[in-house]
């Protein structure tokens, strides 16, 4: 390759445009700034990205729109946009920052949040800004956990033609049909309690009246002039 240098006085003080344009190329192929400006009405939503200080003018560059990303490409979607003033990276492909791809810089962006959100490996969690409810996953315990924010908002289960719903300190379930199968014990504490159905409420097992303490043990069953029952059935008379 036959290289010819030129006359800096021609190329703005450059003997070597070519190198010097290669170089600027390579510093440029991963940059790290912070998020400008978002517009999330754009399909896909789109950043603006800042690098270097707003005043140095020599060494700030803002970005044209850049699109922003999702976890994945096809198929099945998972989507959390950025906000202002996050970190990011930015690649871009040949050192073109005009066709850069954004990604979060992994770093926290304000004090209150440089906190990890698990002290542990093999848990998965996930904490909304400022706290406002979480959800997380231990592998090894297997247990899932889903938090709102106390005495506001709902937490909403819904499929297979079934709901549950817990808002306002009330717990709404709705279903076809609903089965509680228990093996050894079913137990129900409520100051009230209240049952409703378009047809007949029907209860089967055994019943016992007049007790004064749930651990006390009676000695009688309910009894008919044809001995103890087997069964008893109550509804509203």
């Amino acid at each position: 390759m036959v290289k010819f240098l030129r006359d800096p006085a021609y190329t703005g003080g450059v003997s070597d445009p070519e190198a010097s344009d290669i170089d600027r190329r390579a510093q440029d192929v991963i940059k790290f700034g912070k998020i400008k400006e978002v517009d999330y009405k754009r399909s896909p939503p789109a950043y603006r990205v800042e690098l270097g200080d707003e005043d140095d003018e020599d060494n700030y560059i803002l970005t044209d729109w850049l699109p922003a990303t999702g976890g994945r490409a096809k198929g099945d979607r998972e989507t959390h946009y950025l906000e202002v003033g996050e970190k990011v990276a930015l690649l871009a492909e040949g050192g073109e920052l005009s066709t850069a791809y954004v990604m979060p810089a992994g770093q926290y962006t304000e004090q209150e949040d440089e906190k990890e959100t698990t002290d542990k490996a093999g848990v998965w969690r996930k904490v909304f800004k400022d706290h406002k409810g979480s959800i997380s996953y231990d592998r090894e315990t297997g247990e899932w956990a889903i938090e709102g924010i106390e005495d506001k908002g709902s937490i909403t289960i819904r499929g297979a033609g079934c709901s549950i719903v817990m808002k306002d300190g009330t717990i709404t379930l709705k279903a076809k049909n609903v089965v509680i199968e228990a093996e050894e014990k079913f137990e129900s504490t409520a100051s009230q309690s209240l049952h409703t159905g378009a047809s007949a409420f029907k209860t089967i097992g055994s019943t016992y009246l007049g007790l004064e303490d749930k651990n006390e043990t009676p000695h009688d069953k309910v009894t008919t002039e044809a001995g103890p029952a087997k069964k008893t059935y109550a509804k509203v008379g």
